[in-house]
């Protein structure tokens, strides 16, 4: 096998040895290069409000529970949300 891979990459110098030595195409055109720092969009840490457990469990079930984070969370991984009726239609 190794003869076979050291012939492959000679094969490859070459090309690009030929390909590097061809005069008649025209040099690639330059392209402008622009910095853009991913820090310019950063958000320092802010402490949160800490509510007490109780009232955060409370909040939890009148907003639906737990069920409500997952039908949120399906339906922003999902490209098109389909309507609800057609799940449930299907497995009763």
């Amino acid at each position: 096998m190794k003869p076979c891979i050291s012939l492959f990459f000679i094969s490859v110098l070459l090309t690009t040895a030929a390909a590097q030595s061809d005069e008649t195409s025209p040099p690639a055109p330059l392209t402008r290069l622009e910095y853009h720092s991913v820090l310019t969009q950063y958000q320092p840490y802010r402490e949160q409000v800490l509510i007490p457990w109780r009232e955060s469990n409370d909040m939890v079930a009148k907003i639906g529970g737990w069920r409500m984070y997952a039908k949120e969370a399906r339906q922003a991984s999902a490209p098109q949300a389909q309507p609800e009726a057609s799940h449930g239609a299907a497995h009763e």
